[in-house]
């Protein structure tokens, strides 16, 4: 699925927890793209974008 600056989205992190938060910046890579998201819970976190459960 295709992602925007803007979306906002459902994604996991290493521990397991499930977060929501929009997508601020996408930095592309020849094998993944890495996602930067601005959480609901006023973190920001660099995930790669197989992480991302699903769009709100």
């Amino acid at each position: 699925m295709k992602y925007t600056i803007g979306d906002v989205v459902r994604f996991k992190l290493k521990s397991g927890e499930v977060q929501e938060g929009n997508i601020q910046f996408i930095e592309k890579d020849r094998y993944e793209e890495m996602v930067y998201i601005n959480s609901f819970s006023r973190w920001a976190y660099k995930i790669p974008e197989t992480k991302i459960i699903s769009k709100i």
